[in-house]
């Protein structure tokens, strides 16, 4: 009997050990590694010296940025991941110590201009042609076109509506353009009541198969010297082609 109790209690205290090394080695695997590598990621903090913040419009460092591990469940929409996404770039808000960077808090599609430049709308009355698909963030270039075409047509006849129409409309030469400039960035597609042209309500998400509204003026990020001779050649009588290149 004694013999049999002693078997038991041996028995017991192998289990009562097996469950306690599972245990502890179920929380420092816990702790260890599945709560930093699973239920965690990657992002990109602030670092600021002294409990100070970075102001608007201050443009990244490598110096003012770090990674940092933090759990998925604390992690807002649009974080950034990495340090190259966000170096150079231009802050929206002021930033505190600490604080984890997303798509919203920096311009990461350079759509905040610089000192030398402006964002500057381009009236629908100026545009040669321009494309139906253009969002919000696409680069395109601008071409000048000879705007003295329309009104040579015009005065052709003016007293005879059908043909002056036929005449604008019907298959003429290629008009004369020259490139003005490449690579501007749009930073506003606006229809004719001044909202914006999206994919849909739910905003850019379908590729460009449907859209909020027609394109009728677009917002282009352009220096204000090249704003300038843009007005010149407006001026001037010339039209702009915008043309989506990316």
């Amino acid at each position: 009997m004694a013999l049999q109790r002693r078997q038991l209690l041996k028995r017991n205290y192998f289990f009562a050990s097996l469950i306690l090394i599972t245990g502890v080695g179920g929380l420092l695997g816990y702790d260890l590694y599945f709560k930093p590598y699973v239920l965690s990621r990657t992002v990109v903090k602030i670092k600021v010296e002294g409990g100070e913040l970075l102001p608007k419009n201050y443009e990244l460092k490598a110096s003012d940025l770090y990674l940092d591990s933090v759990q998925t469940k604390d992690i807002p929409s649009g974080v950034i991941t990495e340090i190259a996404q966000v170096e150079h770039k231009i802050t929206n808000v002021n930033l505190t110590n600490g604080s984890i960077l997303t798509a919203s808090l920096v311009d990461v599609s350079d759509l905040e201009p610089l000192k030398d430049e402006g964002i500057f709308p381009i009236p629908k009355e100026a545009i040669y042609a321009i494309n139906g698909s253009l969002r919000s963030r696409d680069k395109v270039d601008i071409y000048l076109v000879d705007g003295d075409r329309e009104r040579r047509s015009e005065s052709l006849n003016p007293d005879k509506k059908e043909e002056e129409e036929l005449i604008v409309q019907s298959p003429i030469s290629e008009p004369a353009k020259e490139v003005f400039i490449s690579g501007v960035t749009v930073n506003y597609v606006r229809t004719e009541d001044n909202n914006d042209v999206l994919d849909s309500e739910k905003g850019n998400n379908n590729n460009r198969f449907t859209s909020t509204g027609k394109v009728a003026t677009p917002e282009l990020k352009l220096k204000k010297s090249d704003g300038e001779r843009l007005g010149q050649f407006l001026e001037q009588g010339k039209k702009l082609w915008i043309v989506r290149v990316e």
